[in-house]
């Protein structure tokens, strides 16, 4: 039983190093979801205000963490523009809205009401060529 248990563990072990290897950003993710989910638990036990104060911390550092992620998401096409013989974008934009407007009348009232809603959808594709090779001299 001790075998199994010991040989279980170390597959385990393997299993988590190769992940780490083939695909670190989701690893990375997953750890950051876990250590999250710890501190909110953590939180939760202390009643609902400690609670309430670890959410807002998450949320906080998760908004962080997006721009972080937006900056150098924009870093790497910048990089890639620069290093590319030739770059292609293409831009697409759709925006589109609804409007309702309405009116009743009763007996003893009157009610009047608007409302609406509207989308705004941008896609940007980029198409890099070649590569720049600068030779040292």
């Amino acid at each position: 039983m001790d075998t199994i248990s010991a040989e279980a563990k170390k597959m385990s072990g393997i299993i988590k190093t190769a992940n780490w290897i083939l695909n670190p950003t989701g690893m990375l993710v997953l750890e950051g979801i876990k250590q999250a989910n710890k501190l909110v638990d953590t939180a939760s036990e202390k009643g609902i205000d400690d609670l309430q104060a670890e959410v807002a911390k998450q949320e906080v550092r998760l908004q962080f963490e997006l721009k972080q992620a937006k900056i150098a998401q924009e870093l790497a096409i910048a990089q890639r523009i620069s290093e590319a013989e030739t770059v292609e974008i293409e831009e697409f934009y759709d925006l589109s809205g609804k409007v309702k407007a309405g009116v009743g009348i009763e007996e003893k009232s009157a009610n009047i009401g608007m409302s609406g809603e509207g989308t705004r959808v941008s896609k940007r594709i980029y198409t890099f060529k070649g590569r720049v090779v600068i030779a040292d001299e």
